[in-house]
């Protein structure tokens, strides 16, 4: 997913199972979201964000900030 600067992204756990937003370098991070629950990061600088699932690690995704 491509971006900007400044713009803010909300995950939703559309799931059953629980799972987590984590940026690869630690930037950012969730807590485990239920079913439902949300998770918001600005983004406030130009980059790639790489991240993953920490409880299912083959779940990764990528933001590319301009």
């Amino acid at each position: 997913m491509t971006i900007n600067r400044g713009d803010k992204l909300i995950w939703v756990n559309k799931d059953f199972g629980i799972h987590t937003v984590t940026e690869n370098q630690g930037l950012f991070g969730s807590k485990a979201l239920r079913p439902d629950q949300t998770f918001e990061f600005t983004f406030e600088n130009a980059g790639t964000y790489d991240y993953h699932c920490k409880l299912h690690p083959e779940m990764v995704g990528k933001i590319i900030v301009n």
